[in-house]
């Protein structure tokens, strides 16, 4: 627990908004109760200790200002200024270097900074008063850098994506490697002293803006590896063949058991399975109405620890998900073949069975190594129209054959009460639901996107969530009552400062918060609103609020799921925390045969002793360096996947320069706002110059978060509505610019505002989700003219085929707030807080 409450703690005081507080305040401000407190103010003591933090008057706790000088990562801008990322927390955050102080320096390298005090800075609210200069680069990034070779000064050039470097770097010799005007390249930059200088050519990803190549970009910026090295390859193929050699005796035979998979329609891999039972409860002693029996993909068995498929497993962290392509954790030969729970084939599982009581309350759970056969693979919309009764429909969403016998019927009817009658219970603990819009993109069959659709909002995507949390809290709580570390899935509560936020907000809307609101509360807010003008605002809100929960083994909880022990236990085939869980289950069910006599329970404080030493448990330690790195490959993946549908969407929008669309503020800063645009879910940025009455000057209030015009008094916050106009589109940096065109009202009606780009419903661009005018075009590219955001697509060629996104759904509407496939791993959707 103290590491982990160091980092929170950190975390929490550099924050601009951060004002000195007692050892005793600042508990409070981070939700620690009375069973934390010991471990928090030992964490303190820690970090006093060790010079991160000062314990000024009156044991106000700070951190320590910066020394003469600073080492971390810089971040650059194509601006030409940058930012430190001090490798330990300064007071103020991040440390600004001014264009004429970077050096030589490159993003990802690693500097040292000189750091001094700016007076100006620290006059200005909510600015950090420290500025730096590059002293000097200590370790070169290794990172290639993409880009597109372009014709430069009489010769060629690479112009890179993104904003790692501000201008284009030559190229000598393109020729070598064949590669044409307008190709998209890997290069390696070569310095003199430390100055990139030329870029070499390592590999020519193909013509720049094909939606394969963009992928595969992607890919290399990211550093995702779309190949295996031979010697993975080579033993996932060995393992393989364990399902053929192995002895099913010592397994749970659940091939009697009527099992089926809920998934995408074009899922490949399937690492879970779902049974139910109705039970009698007149016949129960403890009155028991259901036995769930949730089964998992048993990867531990194919992946021993230790070897050369573990050990890639472990540095790739987790599958990622990219629009219509998947990286995946582990070879195909596994993660699509025999620990894929496929339909009509014997597939070796993990299996809780969980009991329930007539109000969705669990009164056990057990584990086996079981052998099922999975009778039936449904879709979500096909599980859903078997639901409604519609049979037509349910042929209509099928992969495989149509056949749905009496048997099946029954059990989705009961796994549809069950699943509400959890949520139902889950609702009265205070999970957290958010409902906020999100689409599937449409592509052609070229891979660029055409269009983009709301998602299903299904109930079978709750079904599955529903049952995977409850199999994920199973796990936690077993470990948990066994004393053994593990790793877990923290989701922390919001402090004081995310909060106070969020009450400005609040107010603003028209609805009182206490200043630390329960689930209960925040719940209460959300469901107020739900299904008026102001539901997206203030859902938007409160998801910024919540943390991102990481894997560590802390015993924090799941804010979110309002889950006291919550781990990851359902996906092994695709995030390597679960295999964790997954091998430290099989030590488990080993000693627990050994040591339970005959018609007895299992000790556990014996197991517990088993079992601590054993190599596939891991210590406190070690699980949490593993959870910091499997951390960091997730939030790696979530960017990857981001960039590329960034741009996807960006090369769509490219095409309709001047039209307008309807859009949501959903980020404020001094300089502007971002706005996005509702159709794509994708933002761009509106400079506060353009902001409406044009020709004010704009400020961030710092306590309401709003941009406040200094003369007309006019704030526009988060969750503000407005039509704007596409003023411009800059591929290579992900950027949009947007303008204001009109205002969009309480009730959605489209409002006239004062300043350039003033509307009068005659003329200017098509309006999309609205009223509107003509079409006016132009070409994108060029630089804008300030910073921005923004995402991608362009049209079909006539008589290309549409198809929606590759890859998991992101599950229906109003479902439980966190970050993607919480319960399943299903859901490529990154939500900040799980």
């Amino acid at each position: 627990m103290p590491a982990y409450l160091q980092r929170r703690i950190l975390r929490h005081i550099a924050d601009q908004r951060y004002a000195p507080r007692t050892v005793a305040q600042l508990a409070a401000d981070l939700g620690m109760d009375d069973e934390q407190r010991a471990a928090f103010e030992e964490a303190v003591k820690q970090l006093e200790s060790e010079g991160q933090v000062l314990l000024g008057s009156g044991s106000q706790v700070t951190l320590p200002p910066p020394g003469d000088t600073v080492i971390g990562t810089f971040r650059g801008s194509d601006r030409g200024f940058g930012f430190l990322i001090p490798d330990e927390p300064l007071a103020y955050g991040d440390v600004f270097i001014p264009p004429n102080a970077t050096g030589r320096a490159m993003s990802g390298d690693r500097v040292k900074v000189r750091v001094r005090r700016d007076t100006k800075r620290a006059a200005a609210p909510g600015r950090s008063p420290y500025v730096g200069r590059v002293a000097e680069v200590l370790t070169e990034s290794d990172q290639p850098v993409v880009g597109v070779l372009i014709r430069y000064k009489g010769g060629f050039a690479v112009k890179p994506d993104g904003r790692v470097l501000p201008d284009p770097i030559r190229v000598l010799d393109p020729g070598a490697k064949d590669a044409k005007v307008g190709d998209k390249i890997a290069v390696e930059l070569l310095r003199v002293d430390g100055s990139p200088t030329e870029a070499v050519i390592v590999e020519v990803l193909g013509e720049a803006g094909e939606p394969d190549v963009e992928t595969l970009s992607t890919m290399r910026n990211y550093g995702l590896a779309d190949a295996f090295p031979e010697a993975v390859v080579r033993e996932a193929r060995a393992a393989s063949q364990k399902m053929a050699d192995a002895d099913v005796s010592a397994r749970t035979d659940l091939r009697d058991v009527f099992i089926a998979t809920i998934d995408p329609p074009d899922a490949r891999d399937f690492d879970d399975a779902i049974s139910i039972e109705k039970l009698d409860p007149a016949k129960e002693s403890d009155r028991a109405c259901w036995q769930l029996g949730v089964h998992i993909a048993d990867v531990a068995t194919f992946v021993p620890v230790g070897g050369p498929l573990d050990e890639e497993a472990y540095a790739r962290g987790n599958s990622t998900y990219l629009p219509r392509r998947v990286i995946p954790m582990l070879p195909e030969v596994l993660s699509n073949g025999v620990c894929s729970l496929q339909e009509g084939v014997d597939r070796f599982a993990k299996s809780v069975f969980i009991r329930f009581d007539g109000g969705g309350n669990v009164i056990d759970a057990e584990f086996h190594r079981s052998i099922i056969h999975s009778n039936k693979r449904l879709t979500y919309l096909e599980a859903q129209a078997l639901i409604d009764g519609n049979l037509r429909e349910a042929i209509k969403h099928a992969r495989t054959e149509p056949h749905y016998p009496r048997e099946l019927m029954q059990r989705l009817k009961w796994m549809d009460d069950l699943a509400k009658t959890i949520r139902q219970r889950r609702l009265r603990d205070g999970m957290i639901v958010l409902g906020l819009p999100e689409v599937e993109l449409v592509f052609d069959d070229t891979g660029r996107v055409i269009d983009a659709v709301p998602e299903d909002d299904a109930f079978t995507h709750t079904i599955i969530e529903m049952f995977m949390v409850e199999a994920n809290e199973a796990a936690a709580r077993l470990f948990h009552a066994m004393k053994l570390p593990m790793v877990r899935r923290v989701h922390p509560d919001p402090d004081v400062l995310s909060t106070d936020e969020l009450r400005g907000f609040a107010r603003v809307a028209g609805y009182n918060i206490p200043s630390h609101p329960t689930r209960h509360e925040l719940q209460q807010l959300l469901d107020a609103v739900r299904g008026k003008p102001a539901q997206y605002s203030v859902h938007l809100a409160v998801l910024k609020t919540l943390s991102k929960a990481e894997y560590a083994p802390s015993p924090v909880g799941h804010f979110a799921l309002a889950s006291k022990h919550y781990t990851h236990f359902t996906s092994p085939i695709r995030r390597y925390p679960d295999l964790i869980i997954h091998r430290a289950l099989d030590a488990f069910i080993e000693a627990r045969a050994e040591m339970t006599p005959a018609g007895g329970k299992p000790n556990l404080k014996r197991i517990h002793k088993a079992i601590a030493k054993d190599k596939r448990c891991p210590d406190e330690e070690k699980i949490a360096e593993m959870g910091q790195h499997c951390s960091r490959t997730e939030r790696n993946s979530e960017s990857a996947e981001r960039d590329l549908r960034r741009f996807l969407v960006m090369q769509l929008l490219a095409e309709h320069l001047g039209e307008d669309f309807e859009g949501t503020v959903t980020g404020v800063t001094n300089a502007g706002v971002f706005v996005q645009i509702d159709k794509y879910v994708t933002d761009g940025f509106v400079a506060a110059a353009d902001l409406p009455p044009t020709g004010d000057r704009w400020r961030l209030n710092p306590n309401t978060g709003a941009l406040v015009a200094q003369h007309s008094g006019r704030a526009v916050t988060i969750g503000h509505r407005f039509v704007v106009r596409i003023a411009s589109v800059d591929l290579p940096a992900r950027r949009m610019e947007l303008v204001v065109v009109d205002g969009i009202d309480s009730d959605g009606r489209r409002q006239p505002v004062d300043g350039r780009g003033k509307s009068t419903g005659k003329q200017g661009g098509k309006q999309h989700g609205g009223k509107g005018g003509g079409k006016s075009g132009g070409k994108s590219g060029g630089k804008p003219r300030r910073q921005s955001e923004g995402s991608n697509k362009s049209h079909p060629p006539k008589g290309k085929k549409k198809g929606k996104a590759k890859g998991k759904p992101k599950g229906g509407k109003g479902k439980p707030a966190g970050d993607p496939g919480e319960g399943s791993g299903r859901s490529k959707k990154k939500r900040r807080k799980r």
